[in-house]
């Protein structure tokens, strides 16, 4: 029979063994949750900034005001002054607006379609998994309610 000289080193050296390929598994599932969330709220931020950015341009006021023969003419340029403010108003470190567009897709409906590319980068780079960032692409469509004075009247 073989004697061990000092088995209570043999077991606390077990616990450690057993702690550290714990953290090994433990710290990427951990990483993982991290990078699970930020792309989530960074989505929940995205679609909320599409949906600011249609608000601003449908309540752009028309320049002249609609009679039966015409429709209302709504400046383009303000239109987009006001998606850029929204945008310039926008500050989130994970998440860079890469592009917007707008429309006006209804023509005569009243409906502004606003749609804005972003790109997530992120927070933990997981190795040897490939992309460290993500693109995203929202739309939202909004009713026009910058009406002019005498279609209000």
């Amino acid at each position: 029979m073989y004697k061990t000289r000092n088995s209570k080193r043999n077991i606390t050296g077990g616990a450690l063994i057993e702690t550290i390929v714990g953290l090994f598994v433990l710290i990427p599932v951990v990483l993982f949750m991290v990078d699970v969330v930020a792309l989530v709220l960074a989505q929940m931020a995205h679609d909320a900034l599409v949906k600011d950015c249609a608000r601003a341009a449908a309540e752009v006021r028309a320049e002249r005001p609609a009679t039966p023969s015409s429709p209302e003419i709504v400046d383009g340029n303000k239109v987009e002054a006001s998606i850029l403010g929204v945008l310039s108003r926008f500050n989130n470190p994970v998440l860079v607006v890469n592009s917007h567009s707008w429309s006006n897709p209804g023509g005569d409906l009243g409906l502004v379609r606003v749609e804005t590319r972003s790109t997530f980068t992120f927070p933990v780079a997981i190795p040897f998994a490939g992309n460290s960032s993500q693109v995203f692409v929202a739309e939202a469509i909004e009713p026009v309610v910058g009406l002019s004075e005498r279609i209000r009247r």
